[in-house]
């Protein structure tokens, strides 16, 4: 071979071991990005089932909470014969785990007794609870009367409410639904009720800590009325509902972490900062859910800090062939 075919010959080699470089190097980060995809989709495929396991948990654990037998035998078990991890599960939004080796999972159940029921509230309380919320004159009275106005079935204004002409006017128009609301999220739909009142918008408070304050935390379509689940409601609700101050209401979830409250008189014993308020508040607070609706929020940590979460609202009833019906499934929660 003359020299100059030596060189020709050598480039080509070159440019082979290059092109099958690259090819090489292509089928490496395709295969490395398939292993990935498969693995992430394992791990979200065991975060999923390690999350509606924790939600098929909490169900079982109302299912026990609605069973008058087995709460016989927990009430009068003493709380150091209880086996660990056979605790009963709270109503109140506390945190449950259940730890697996594919992680852990965080489950939380709030009874929707503990809130008060946007369909039947009274002018006079939705009044108040707005007004606790920190709304006054014109921009409370809007809201309730527009939310009064939604509820319904005639075409006639309250002074600051809305009726269809006025949703008919909007950019995007809809229907005045003049009759009772199928979701709490329905709300949004209402004059007057911004994103930042429905959800809460952060608020700072004098001991550093930040809340916040939105009408899905107070409302339901699922309560009994306005009388309140004191073993459910949440500090913000007793504030806003019942017009105690945050001291009194964060000594009643403290004291409720022990053990729920049997009765009035168990709980003023317990709480003795109630006792002025229970002459004006007393009827207002019962001690057992009068509705068996909850809603559970499941949420799974994986071991690389991966998470998913599932929610759903579900009914315990004996009638029902499995003991609950599914009200609400959400499967996906951010």
């Amino acid at each position: 071979m003359k020299k100059g075919e030596t060189g020709v010959a050598l480039i080509m080699v070159l440019w082979v071991i290059a092109i099958l470089s690259v090819v090489v190097l292509e089928f490496s980060f395709g295969m490395r990005t398939e292993a990935n995809l498969a693995k992430n989709f394992k791990e979200e495929a065991s975060l999923y089932a390690l999350a509606d396991g924790g939600l098929q948990r909490a169900i079982v654990e109302l299912i026990y909470k609605h069973d008058s037998r087995i709460q016989q035998k927990r009430k009068v078990m003493k709380i150091e014969e209880i086996p660990p991890g056979k605790e009963e599960w709270r109503t109140d939004g506390r945190p449950n785990t259940i730890s697996s080796s594919m992680g852990k999972c965080e489950v939380r159940i709030l009874g929707e007794d503990g809130k008060i029921n946007i369909n039947t509230v009274s002018d006079t309380l939705l009044r108040k609870i707005i007004g606790n919320m920190g709304f006054v004159g014109e921009a409370r009275d809007v809201v309730v009367d527009s939310i009064l106005d939604w509820r319904d079935p005639d075409d006639f204004y309250r002074l600051n409410g809305a009726e269809n002409d006025y949703y008919q006017s909007l950019p995007n128009p809809y229907e005045c639904k003049n009759g009772n609301l199928d979701t709490i999220e329905e709300l949004l739909l209402i004059k007057g009720v911004t994103r930042d009142l429905f959800h809460g918008k952060r608020k700072q408070e004098e001991d550093g800590k930040s809340e916040k304050i939105g009408l899905k935390a107070i409302f339901s379509i699922y309560a009994s009325g306005e009388q309140v689940d004191i073993n459910s409601a949440s500090s913000l609700v007793m504030r806003m509902v019942w017009g105690i101050p945050k001291d009194v209401a964060q000594r009643l979830v403290k004291a409720r972490e022990e053990k729920p409250f049997e009765n009035q008189v168990d709980m003023v014993r317990r709480v003795p900062e109630m006792a002025p308020f229970i002459g004006e508040i007393g009827g207002w607070i019962v001690y057992q859910p009068r509705r068996a609706y909850y809603t559970i929020e499941s949420t799974a940590i994986g071991q690389g800090e991966a998470v998913r979460s599932l929610k759903a609202i579900v009914k315990i009833d004996a009638r029902e062939k499995k003991g609950y019906k599914i009200i609400q499934w959400i499967d996906a929660v951010w």
